[in-house]
């Protein structure tokens, strides 16, 4: 079982291991602002209606939360509280602050608050936690064209990049995306900060996002080589065995079977 919960959207894949496919899924759109944390009775309400599901004895779950407080760094550290504390963060008694590693040498680091674990828990199996951009900074798409590229997803109001390169992830940011001009706005402020020609380095987005929308054409009115991920159907090591769906929707979800 996978499940990706973020204040814009729930979603969830039930996934055969053993035949590497998708046999059920499930989003709901819910457009809150990020930035707050998630309330357990809305993930409980949206758990309940899905009880069916989620009651089944799963071999393992993975569920990736968003958090409001939430790092990256080169280096693994026990003292996550400390390292928290340097970036303004009070010490919060109800969260336990936990990590995942992506490569050798990455680090994420974040908070979940203690409720919202313990709920979890007593209702799923197995249940291994991760931060909500775990799928797309875990995700390497090595059939592109370009082995060297600028992964974005637009989830909400927020907007994730990360420059990828032989599987690893060097570069990560979050900016908030309201006008559709902000897309072009901070890419092209990657670009800048990561010297690459506007030219010629490869974009791919994913999220919640098509070519016809008004903040994908402004972009792609400037940038080149820049379109949404379409071979994902081709390179996720799972398929489908539900209805067809957006993949690049839900990298964030669909990222955590890798």
């Amino acid at each position: 079982m996978l499940l990706h919960l973020h204040p814009y959207c729930f979603s969830f894949a039930l996934v055969d291991k053993d035949l590497n496919k998708i046999v059920d899924f499930e989003a709901k759109v819910l457009e809150q602002s990020s930035g707050n944390s998630l309330s357990v009775d809305s993930v409980a309400n949206w758990m309940k209606e899905h009880q069916q599901t989620f009651s089944l004895p799963f071999k393992n779950s993975k569920v990736a939360i968003y958090s409001t407080e939430f790092t990256i760094l080169p280096y693994k550290s026990e003292n996550i509280k400390d390292i928290f504390g340097l970036l303004g963060y009070a010490y919060n008694e109800d969260c336990t602050y936990l990590k995942n590693k992506i490569g050798e040498h990455f680090y994420l680091y974040y908070s979940l608050q203690d409720k919202l674990i313990n709920f979890i828990e007593n209702n799923l199996t197995n249940v291994e936690f991760y931060p909500c951009d775990y799928g797309l900074l875990h995700f390497y798409n090595s059939k592109l064209i370009s082995k060297k590229y600028l992964a974005g997803n637009l989830y909400g109001d927020e907007l994730t990049l990360c420059l990828k390169q032989d599987a690893q992830n060097f570069y990560y940011n979050k900016f908030p995306v309201k006008e559709k001009s902000d897309l072009l706005y901070y890419l092209r402020l990657a670009y800048e900060h990561l010297e690459l020609n506007l030219d010629e380095f490869p974009t791919f987005l994913y999220g919640f996002i098509e070519e016809k929308s008004p903040m994908y054409s402004t972009t792609y009115g400037y940038i080149r080589n820049f379109e949404i991920d379409r071979t994902l159907k081709n390179t996720l090591p799972i398929s489908l065995g539900v209805e067809e769906f957006p993949l690049h929707y839900y990298i964030n979800l669909l990222g955590l079977a890798i």
